[in-house]
C-alpha cells in the first residue's frame, strides 16, 4: 500500500509551486571586508571597506542604509533576485546596516563594529549660530559650517548628492573646514572625498523652509474680543497668537522693550499673554532669539471707548 503524501498546511506557496504571490522580503546575505573576511552580525572589522551581498524581489532598486540613513547609491536587483554593493572607507564606530527596496520593504539589521583608524571623515556640522547638526537631523538654515579630517597635504572634495561643491586643502594637522551657502531645502547627503576616490561616511541633513514669524491675531482677555491691527481697546491684558518655526523662542516686544517670552509648539504656533498695558499706542512685534522679527501689530489702549454709531 502506497503512503499518501499530504502537503503541510504550513507550507508556503513557494514550497508548493516554486513561486509566490507575495513579494520576497529583502535581506542581507553576507558582509565581507577588504581582507576577504566574512563579518557576522555584531562582528568587528579592522578594514573599513565592506562588500554587501543580498537578495530581494527581482528587477528593482535596493539601497543600503546605515542607522536608517542611505549609505550608498541605489543598486539594481538582478533577474535572479540578487544584488551587491561596495561601501568603501566606513567610518570608525558602530554601524547598523539594512537594505530597503523600491517596493518599500526593509530587511532586518546587520550590526558591524568598524575598528579602523579614521583617515577621511566629516567630523561635525554646525549652523551659523554654532548649534551642531547631527547626522540625520533637521535644520532651518541654508548655510552650514563643516569640519573634518583627512590626510595632510591632500585635496578633499566636499560633495552633496553627487555634486562637488568645494575643493579643500587639508592642513598639516590633518583638518579641513568649509562653509556651504545657499543650500536647497530637502534632504542633503554630504560626503568628503579625496581625488583617489576614497570617501567618508555620509552625513545626511534635512533642510526645511523657514515658517513665517508672525502675529496672527490679538485677543482682549477682559472682553474676549479680537483686537484688529490699528484698533483700540479698553483691555489691559491681551493674548497674542501667531506662527514661528516649531520650537522657536524669543520675545514679544513693544517698540524696543521686551514684554514677555514666547515659545512655538511642535506645530509652530505660540500663545503669549501681556498684562498691565498702559493707556497709549502699543506696537507689538515678535523678535526671535535667532534674530528674525515679525511685522508690527499696533493697538491703542484707552480708558473708555465711545460707542460706535
Amino acid at each position: 500500500m502506497n503512503d499518501l503524501v499530504t502537503p503541510s498546511k504550513h507550507r508556503t506557496s513557494v514550497e508548493l509551486f516554486g513561486g509566490s504571490a507575495e513579494l520576497a522580503a529583502p535581506r542581507l546575505i553576507s558582509i565581507t571586508n577588504g581582507d576577504n573576511q566574512v563579518i557576522p552580525p555584531d562582528g568587528t572589522t579592522t578594514n573599513g571597506d565592506l562588500s554587501f551581498v543580498g537578495s530581494a524581489e527581482p528587477n528593482q532598486l535596493a539601497e543600503i542604509l546605515d542607522h536608517g540613513i542611505p549609505a550608498h547609491p541605489p543598486v539594481n536587483v538582478d533577474a535572479t533576485g540578487h544584488f551587491s554593493a561596495l561601501l568603501l572607507n566606513q567610518q570608525r564606530g558602530h554601524h547598523v546596516y539594512s537594505v530597503k527596496t523600491a517596493d518599500g520593504q526593509e530587511s532586518a539589521t546587520w550590526t558591524v563594529n568598524v575598528d579602523v583608524i579614521e583617515t577621511l571623515s566629516i567630523d561635525s556640522v554646525y549652523e551659523p549660530d554654532g548649534r551642531p547638526v547631527g547626522r540625520g537631523e533637521t535644520t532651518f538654515h541654508n548655510v552650514l559650517h563643516f569640519i573634518g579630517t583627512a590626510t595632510p597635504g591632500k585635496v578633499v572634495e566636499l560633495v552633496n548628492n553627487g555634486t562637488v561643491l568645494k575643493l579643500l586643502n587639508v592642513a598639516d594637522n590633518g583638518h579641513w573646514s568649509a562653509i556651504l551657502e545657499n543650500l536647497m531645502t530637502g534632504t542633503q547627503n554630504f560626503i568628503a572625498r579625496e581625488t583617489n576616490g576614497q570617501q567618508s561616511s555620509p552625513w545626511q541633513v534635512h533642510i526645511k523652509e523657514l515658517a513665517p514669524i508672525s502675529i496672527q491675531f490679538v485677543l482682549g482677555n477682559e472682553h474676549f474680543q479680537l483686537i484688529g491691527n490699528g484698533d483700540s481697546t479698553t483691555d489691559r491684558k491681551v493674548t497674542l497668537v501667531g506662527t514661528a518655526n516649531p520650537g522657536e523662542t524669543g520675545w514679544i516686544v513693544d517698540y524696543e522693550r521686551d514684554l514677555v517670552p514666547f515659545a512655538a509648539n511642535d506645530c509652530g504656533v505660540y500663545f503669549a499673554t501681556v498684562e498691565g498695558l498702559e493707556d497709549r499706542h502699543h506696537t507689538f512685534r515678535l523678535r526671535a532669539d535667532r534674530g528674525r522679527v515679525s511685522t508690527p501689530w499696533v493697538i491703542q489702549v484707552v480708558s473708555s471707548k465711545l460707542p460706535k454709531n
